[in-house]
């Protein structure tokens, strides 16, 4: 079963954001691409601008900004486990320490739900042929699950808000590119290997990321309707806005369809 792990990251004091985007993908993707083990895709999200909580809040409640997501996929379980503990420390694993403020990485272990949307491509778009799915902001949604809420519920509820959410504001309906949810995976409970790679302390779970994919930035504006609309649903609370946050990045492959080591 393909299973997928994102980790959302916040640059070691000292360094600017460039600095840490620049190591990021430069020395640390080149070492993915070196030291590939079982990984079957690496994708960097960098990020452009975010926003974490909710206005109401008077402080953060819980340490928030983020730098970087990385995705990086397996054909299975099995696979992320030998790469995450090979036989001898990877080199990927010791240089974490040189850019990153590991003790706050957040990690969520996930399965890929693809989100149909009304329109995948363009009505104007010249010289894209039959591109689809695709889009230079590519937003980063992670939803904190009510406490009050089953696991199952939330999900359903999730898309509920969500579908309803596009109604209320068509012009994220016809901006959308594409939407994928990734669904926080029982493999999340045997997390050890996670931890002891990415030296993490107590993250926060999170049971939903979901992907937004728009043309442009210009396109930004469309999400933050959509986002005030699906936290505006009134069936019922199924998420902790308040430990809840967005990220504008900007998509870097690392290693896709690449043979393997």
């Amino acid at each position: 079963m393909p299973i997928k792990l994102l980790a959302a990251s916040r640059r070691r004091p000292g360094l600017t954001r460039a600095d840490y985007q620049r190591y990021l993908e430069f020395v640390h993707g080149t070492i993915a691409r070196r030291e590939r083990l079982k990984i079957a895709s690496y994708v960097q999200n960098h990020v452009i601008d975010g926003a974490f909580g909710v206005l109401d809040d008077d402080t953060h409640q819980q340490l928030a900004e983020r730098d970087a997501v990385v995705e990086l996929s397996f054909d299975s379980f099995r696979d992320m486990l030998s790469t995450l503990e090979p036989a001898e420390p990877s080199a990927a694993s010791v240089d974490g320490k040189f850019f990153a403020d590991e003790r706050n990485n957040i990690i969520v272990m996930v399965e890929e739900e693809e989100i149909p949307v009304p329109t995948p491509m363009a009505t104007y778009n010249p010289g894209l042929g039959l591109v689809e799915g695709v889009g230079a902001l590519k937003v980063l949604q992670y939803i904190m699950r009510d406490e009050s809420v089953y696991p199952e519920d939330y999900l359903k509820y999730w898309r509920e808000a969500h579908e309803e959410a596009l109604e209320k504001v068509p012009y994220a309906r016809e901006q959308l590119r594409r939407c994928v949810l990734n669904k926080r995976c029982r493999a999340n409970d045997n997390d050890a290997a996670a931890r002891k790679h990415f030296k993490m302390v107590n993250p926060p779970v999170y049971d939903a990321v979901a992907f937004h994919w728009y043309d442009t930035i210009e396109q930004a504006g469309a999400f933050r309707q959509y986002n005030e609309a699906l936290k505006s649903y009134s069936k019922k609370k199924f998420a902790n806005w308040s430990k809840s946050f967005f990220l504008y990045t900007k998509e870097i492959v690392v290693v896709r369809d690449t043979p393997k080591a």
